[in-house]
């Protein structure tokens, strides 16, 4: 749908030049100057023509009317949800295999420590690597759970 330049601009037309004049800014395309003089402009425009003058000179299109807008469906989908879900299980899984693993590894390093020293049993120093990381862990794994 092609819009004429004289025709009347509403609040969502402004909203969206604004919009695109603060991402051009946040990109360094304009200075603190440019966008101020433009965002003044884009409040009191009244037609698309004088909206897109203001952002001809950068890199995205003129603004479309707010009607145009495709909405955003506020519920994820199933799909999203089980993606999430999927994605939190994996990360819980993988805390608790970088836990083992170091956990395997301390131990190994406590045991040729004892084996190398004789005698009885050294201090047993694993548990506080193993212990408070394991409970960190566990808690947010519960958490976790609905």
């Amino acid at each position: 749908m092609s819009v004429a330049p004289d025709m009347r601009a509403g609040d969502g037309d402004r909203d969206q030049t604004i919009s695109r004049l603060r991402e051009a800014f946040a990109e360094g395309r304009l200075s603190t100057e440019e966008f101020e003089q433009r965002m003044s402009a884009a409040n009191v425009a009244k037609t698309y023509g004088e909206l897109s003058v203001l952002v001809e000179d950068l890199p995205a299109v003129a603004p479309t009317p707010a009607v145009a807008a495709t909405p955003v469906p506020a519920v994820p989908t199933t799909a999203a949800a089980a993606e999430v879900q999927s994605d939190e299980d994996h990360s819980v899984r993988n805390g608790w295999a970088s836990w083992l693993g170091v956990s395997v590894l301390v131990n190994v390093i406590y045991f040729a420590t004892w084996l190398t020293q004789g005698g009885s049993a050294p201090y047993y120093w694993p548990i506080w690597v193993m212990g408070p990381w394991g409970a960190a862990i566990l808690i947010h794994t519960l958490s976790k759970r609905d």
